[in-house]
């Protein structure tokens, strides 16, 4: 039996709205949170992205992606929501050990870490981002798998001057990405079409 889709409705206050659910609910929310911003990951044809949950469910998240071959990790706990990144271990370490993407990484003070450090550090730098204190680490478009000439790109520009854009601003290969954006998008409508059907995340995730 598939899930019912989504109505307007009266907009509350995120507290209350989670208050108001049931542990059932939640679950659906948070499924609903994966399957919105991390689709391409599911489908395999993105190494990573990022999403938020409410403080304190990751366990949820975890759940969801046994024997999938996918990993997550809380990059960032607030108050009220968690950021959390989806990623393909082997997939993402491939990309950030590419020898120019890596020397970015090092000159971003990450030096020559396991993956698992890395993370824990670009975590660290988000989390003095929101506390005031230093400006948001744009490297972040790496642990993305963003093309590292549009990172540079937006950094070099402040995010103004660039060629295209879709899940992020182009500065280099325009072609390229359209089709990227177009799989991501193929992705995302067939992830959302097999969970309204009554798939769970795990029968999604190829």
């Amino acid at each position: 039996m598939g899930r019912k889709q989504p109505g307007k409705g009266v907009c509350m206050p995120q507290k209350a709205v989670i208050q108001s659910l049931t542990s059932e609910e939640i679950t659906e929310s948070v499924q609903m949170q994966m399957i919105l911003h991390c689709a391409p990951v599911l489908k395999n044809v993105k190494v990573s992205s990022m999403f938020t949950i409410p403080t304190g469910f990751d366990r949820i998240v975890c759940s969801f992606l046994y024997r999938t071959g996918i990993r997550y990790h809380c990059l960032c706990r607030g108050a009220k929501r968690d950021l959390i990144l989806l990623y393909r271990e082997e997939k993402l370490e491939e990309y950030l050990n590419q020898p120019q993407v890596a020397e970015f990484l090092v000159a971003c003070g990450y030096g020559n870490s396991s993956l698992k450090a890395s993370l824990r550090y670009l975590g660290e730098r988000i989390s003095w981002y929101y506390n005031r204190s230093q400006e948001f680490p744009h490297e972040t478009g790496l642990f993305l798998g963003y093309p590292l000439e549009d990172v540079e790109g937006f950094i070099r520009f402040g995010g103004k001057n660039y060629r295209h854009i879709g899940y992020w601003k182009v500065y280099g290969q325009v072609e390229q990405a359209k089709e990227t954006f177009r799989l991501y998008d193929e992705a995302k409508n067939t992830a959302v079409a097999e969970f309204f059907s009554g798939k769970t995340i795990r029968e999604i995730a190829c």
